[in-house]
């Protein structure tokens, strides 16, 4: 009866035809949690060091959940019976004790929850100047789009409040104020892990700025709805580092496997016409990169990198919050594939990243390890690759308006996780999340999930002296 509610199915032949979404909010817990266990029973007892594999770590506390409600109810229902027989035999102060023990189980049943025991439970070591850390920037007057026209029209998004939004949650990450110190500070702690301690941005340092233009794999003035950089974030970034006093000849931002749509390059090349804008076609002002070879040794996908990009001291990474036909999702790591996977179209680039790519993106030297800054473009989240964003979500505090966000970290796997967590609840859509894991037990940065989509609290949230995530809301 309960896997038969969980499916639509046609009235006259009784075939399964779709899912009824309506009931797997109340079972799919059950189920997860069963599963869990089964998992381990299967995994780990024929070989107990399994235990510490990521993906039975990810598992535990759905499993730990499902058995608290599993005894909690098993309490319940023995400690009620045991007292119902104890009172009709009048032994009244056995049925007391027994009710009561029945009441402790019940509030047991009803106020676990497994999200709250998984944010207890983070997978790696938290980086950051405030290790973990995690800005949610939300600023609700700076995307405004209604649904007519396009997403990143200029009206309905004010560039001022892009840049006020990003100083703002650089300055949350850093403990500065302007941009310049903000940055200033930023620089010094990542050089201090990379060989340059007690320095901070030098001249002819190179930076490179990843974006998203994935839709435009030929060169077009705009690329209408499909989800691609907004020019506006891209500004934002730019006006911030160049307030910081980086040169605007050491910038570079683009994405080389693909085209940077006249709607993008001209907002950047208006503003700041110094910036190297690189697209993969170097038409009408743009500029190509050369490729260096042998650099990332990984099977999945091409092992070259973009030069200028393998050159740069230091990069941003700007992805957007959206889904993957593929992979479930295309955040940070996935955004780093367009300076490894340089052809345009990406059937040629051997084959997909898969879990082993996007971790190696993650940790490897040249790509996620010179990473200065995670920065989730969430103005407006999509849940597929290619279509329009979401037209405002529902989620508290959004409310039916756009989310209006930036999601940013100097720790790239503690990013991934608040953005899956924001997207997952948006969409409904789960998994492609493997490779979080796998980063964050090679050294990549810390893996945590939200309790819940209510209170949005992690691990360093509810205790702030542990390891994990702190989710750091930021309203400029």
């Amino acid at each position: 009866m309960i896997i038969s509610n969980l499916f639509e199915r046609c009235p006259k032949t009784g075939k399964i035809r779709g899912i009824n979404k309506s009931a797997w909010p109340k079972w799919s817990l059950l189920f997860a949690g069963l599963a869990a266990c089964l998992w381990y029973l299967f995994r780990v007892i024929p070989k107990p060091s399994r235990a510490a594999y990521p993906c039975q770590r990810a598992a535990a506390p759905i499993r730990i959940g499902f058995l608290t409600y599993g005894v909690a109810l098993a309490g319940y229902a023995f400690s009620f019976t045991k007292a119902r027989s104890l009172l009709r035999n009048k032994k009244h102060v056995l049925a007391g004790l027994f009710f009561a023990a029945a009441i402790v189980s019940l509030f047991v049943f009803i106020a676990n929850d497994a999200r709250p025991a998984f944010a207890a439970n983070p997978i790696g070591t938290a980086k950051g100047i405030f290790p973990g850390r995690v800005a949610w920037v939300y600023n609700p007057n700076a995307a405004k789009w209604t649904g007519a026209g396009n997403y990143w029209d200029a009206a309905v998004n004010p560039q001022a409040e892009y840049n006020k939004s990003f100083t703002a949650g650089i300055a949350a990450l850093s403990g500065g104020t302007k941009d310049a110190d903000s940055w200033d500070k930023i620089f010094h702690w990542f050089n201090n892990s990379h060989g340059r301690p007690g320095t901070g941005y030098q001249a002819g340092d190179m930076i490179a700025i990843k974006i998203n233009q994935n839709n435009t794999p030929v060169p077009a003035a705009d690329h209408g709805n499909a989800m691609n950089s907004n020019p506006q974030t891209s500004v934002a970034v730019l006006t911030s580092l160049v307030n910081a006093g980086i040169p605007q000849k050491d910038i570079w931002i683009g994405d080389p496997s693909r085209a940077v749509t006249d709607n993008v390059f001209n907002a950047i090349h208006g503003a700041f016409p110094k910036v190297k804008v690189v697209d993969y076609f170097g038409n009408n002002g743009r500029v190509t990169t050369g490729v260096t070879n042998g650099v990332f040794p990984n099977t999945d996908v091409k092992d070259a990198e973009a030069m200028c990009f393998y050159n740069a001291r230091y990069i941003v990474n700007t992805p957007l919050m959206k889904g993957h036909v593929g992979q479930i999702i295309t955040f940070g790591a996935k955004n780093l594939y367009g300076i490894n996977g340089i052809l345009n179209h990406w059937q040629q680039n051997h084959r997909g990243p898969h879990d082993s790519a996007l971790t190696a993106y993650m940790t490897n030297a040249n790509f996620g390890g010179k990473v200065v800054l995670w920065c989730m473009d969430a103005m407006y989240p999509s849940p597929e690759l290619d279509d329009a964003p979401f037209n405002g979500v529902a989620l508290t505090p959004f409310n039916g308006k756009q989310m209006s966000s930036f999601i940013m970290s100097l720790d790239g796997v503690a990013e991934e996780c608040v953005s899956y967590d924001f997207w997952s609840t948006l969409t409904g859509k789960s998994g492609g999340t493997n490779y979080i894991y796998l980063a964050a037990n090679a050294g990549a940065g810390v893996a945590d999930h939200w309790n819940n989509s209510t209170a949005k609290q992690y691990s360093k949230n509810l205790k702030p002296n542990s390891n994990g995530i702190e989710l750091f809301e930021v309203i400029p």
